[in-house]
């Protein structure tokens, strides 16, 4: 979904451990998917009708966090590699490399992999959720499913490429780098992005699927995450996060994890439900909003300090499994949906289908792509 190249000149060492936030990210997507199969809030293409009624806590949990932050992580690495791309090889190249690399397996999304989801379901007797039911629906235009996000990266790159002809860059290493912002401006970065999410959501709540499938509500972190990740790049930010800080940043989002079931239960426990926080004039999804953008923000700088520090190291796998991030991506669905559909029939709890088929989607998502890629010309498009 981005070059792999670090950000900076080309002879800088490669960041591993970009890449292996990379396949972290990738896996939580296709939890939060598998979640939702199996009765976690949300929508996606097929829901397992053996779900018992209601959203069941452990997967109300899981997806709430992993929400807070796992698509806004993918935007900020996206954004990370733009500005070196782009310095590297010109406007023009640069232009055509991205519109090769998610124009096409967007449009390879709605033309192939939606009907073939689509078939899938009608051979199996499934429901057709509204994205496959059309390839062109009037409403929320063409049937992009998870590939909303390669559309969004599509149109961000565009205006920031717009933006460049008007405010040239600078060369990383040609101007003073900004410091690193401090713990709190990090949580006032949070603060702002929470209470810009809350006013948004009283008008637009968790849920409203506009056109590209782009779900608004969620918009405010996406657009700030993508502006964050280019300023990270022009000054190297991820690879520079003080020790003190990391620590800092860790045990604030394990104390905004651990009070989230709590917070939870309560809604949960109410007449109303998770309404309470999917938005309105409400304390609750005001409360939520701004639990929700500084765990974003404490997360994402942990995770970036504790993977730089430890995890800055690839075996053969793991370089396997980096290379192959982008391919899961588009690919899963398939995997996904056919797994799902194989366990419907199967007299087991919401939770264990979940915890068998989540790691057999991962585990076969990341074998398809790999066998994807071996087909001569796609690596350079996958």
């Amino acid at each position: 979904m981005s070059d792999r190249e670090p950000a900076g000149t080309p002879q800088k060492p490669r960041l591993l451990y970009i890449d292996n936030l990379r396949i972290l990210v990738i896996s939580l997507v296709i939890v939060s998917h598998c979640s939702i199969t199996y009765g976690g809030p949300g929508g996606w293409f097929f829901i397992d009708p053996g779900n018992a009624p209601g959203t069941p806590f452990v997967l109300a949990v899981i997806d709430t966090i992993n929400q807070s932050f796992f698509m806004g992580f993918f935007t900020l690495v996206s954004a990370y590699f733009v500005l070196p791309s782009l310095l590297r090889k010109g406007q023009e190249k640069f232009a055509h490399d991205r519109l090769l690399r998610l124009g096409i397996p967007l449009l390879f999304f709605v033309l192939v992999i939606n009907p073939f989801i689509a078939l899938l379901l009608q051979a199996a007797g499934a429901p057709l959720p509204l994205p496959l039911e059309t390839l062109l629906n009037p409403i929320t235009g063409p049937a992009f499913g998870p590939m909303w996000f390669v559309w969004f990266l599509l149109l961000a790159t565009g205006v920031y490429m717009i933006w460049t002809t008007f405010c040239p860059p600078a060369v990383p290493g040609s101007v003073p780098p900004k410091p690193l912002p401090g713990f709190v401006a990090i949580a006032g970065f949070g603060l702002l992005l929470g209470i810009v999410t809350g006013i948004v959501r009283i008008f637009i709540p968790i849920g409203s699927t506009w056109l590209f499938n782009f779900q608004l509500p969620f918009f405010p972190q996406y657009i700030a995450l993508f502006i964050v990740g280019i300023w990270a790049a022009e000054n190297r930010w991820f690879d520079h996060i003080p020790d003190q800080l990391g620590k800092a940043c860790t045990i604030a989002a394990l104390a905004l994890i651990a009070i989230e079931p709590f917070f939870l239960h309560s809604v949960l426990d109410s007449p109303d439900g998770l309404a309470l926080v999917m938005g309105g004039i409400h304390g609750q999804a005001i409360t939520y909003a701004l639990w929700e953008q500084m765990a974003c923000v404490m997360i994402i700088t942990a995770l970036i300090w504790i993977f730089s520090r430890r995890l800055n190291v690839q075996g053969p796998v793991t370089r396997a499994m980096a290379a192959d991030a982008y391919t899961v991506y588009v690919f899963h669905p398939v995997v996904l949906v056919s797994l799902s559909l194989l366990f419907a029939g199967v007299a087991l709890p919401q939770l264990a289908k979940f915890a068998i088929v989540l790691p057999l989607t991962i585990a076969f998502s990341f074998i398809l792509a790999h066998l994807i890629r071996a087909v001569p010309g796609v690596g350079r498009v996958l």
